[in-house]
């Protein structure tokens, strides 16, 4: 079958011919149909050897289960987290890490929400977000950004998209999916016992001081917390995405899908991406002939 490989840094992916997978005990081969590309993709790239296939979430069938794993898993429609390896015609995946997909919701809908929304949940539930709180979100366009802008108006709470040189309005809640210099300015931006979680570097570190403020300022009690789905355990995640996936068939919220290309065009997925100026997900699906 036919990956997607990264070669280094510095180098074009590349289409490869692999052995398909097979499923061991606990775990079932999914027949792709689409995946989530994102800025982790482009930072997997700098960050891991050569000879990788990147891709952190796709949507398909699954096609076959191995031992120990409910039967019932067989040909179901499903959504996939793995750590790599998801831009290829075929994934091995543990059962803990896929959840079933609502009729209503489309593969393509699946991976543009998927993890997305997962981190979305994960951060206004971590700032303790309620209703009539005001949230700054910084990325606000993104594949993230646009979800939490959503969510927390579901929950009653008034947004800020964060702009770059936008006016300085203060917030009960910042939630930072970029980070980079203007980092400093959004904890700067909290009022009194409010809340910061940083959730994405996509357009940089921030600086060493940037949480400054927090500590020349320590008796108004603001908070600065970091979110990573890594941090959470397969169950809690799967019961996230079940919910997520529920809301998305109802229509309560809209992922979008910003552009749809062949899997044999990663490489123009990824020069978008770094190109910047993308609202929502960018998706990759099976070459027609890779599709059974």
């Amino acid at each position: 079958m036919r990956a997607i490989v990264s070669k280094g840094a510095q180098a074009e992916l590349i289409a490869m011919d692999i052995a398909p997978p097979t499923a061991g005990s606990g775990e079932v081969v999914v027949d792709v149909r689409a995946i989530g590309v994102g800025r982790v993709d482009l930072i997997m790239r700098q960050l891991m050897p050569a000879d990788f296939i990147t891709g952190i979430e796709v949507a398909g069938i699954v096609t076959s289960v191995g031992a120990d794993v409910d039967p019932r898993w067989g040909d179901r429609r499903v959504f996939a987290r793995m750590q790599a390896g998801g831009y290829t015609e075929q994934v091995v995946v543990s059962e803990d890490d896929i959840v079933a997909l609502p009729d209503g919701v489309a593969f393509e809908s699946a991976v543009a929400s998927g993890v997305n929304a997962l981190v979305a949940r994960f951060c206004i539930a971590k700032a303790q977000l309620i209703a009539g709180e005001t949230v700054l979100v910084r990325g606000a366009q993104g594949g993230i950004g646009h979800l939490v802008v959503q969510m927390a108006r579901i929950l009653g709470a008034q947004v800020i998209e964060g702009r770059k040189n936008s006016p300085p309005v203060p917030a009960d809640v910042v939630i930072d999916l970029v980070a980079c210099s203007e980092a400093r300015a959004g904890v700067g931006r909290l009022d009194a016992k409010s809340r910061a979680v940083i959730a994405g570097i996509s357009a940089g570190m921030p600086p060493a001081d940037f949480a400054g403020p927090l500590l020349t300022d320590f008796r108004r009690s603001r908070s600065l917390m970091t979110l990573s789905l890594d941090s959470y355990p397969p169950s809690v995640v799967s019961y996230a995405a079940k919910e997520v996936f529920t809301d998305v068939a109802a229509g309560k919220i809209t992922p979008i899908v910003a552009e749809t290309m062949s899997l044999s065009q990663a490489n123009a997925a990824h020069r978008l991406l770094e190109a910047g100026g993308i609202v929502g997900k960018v998706v990759l699906l099976p070459d027609p002939r890779m599709v059974r």
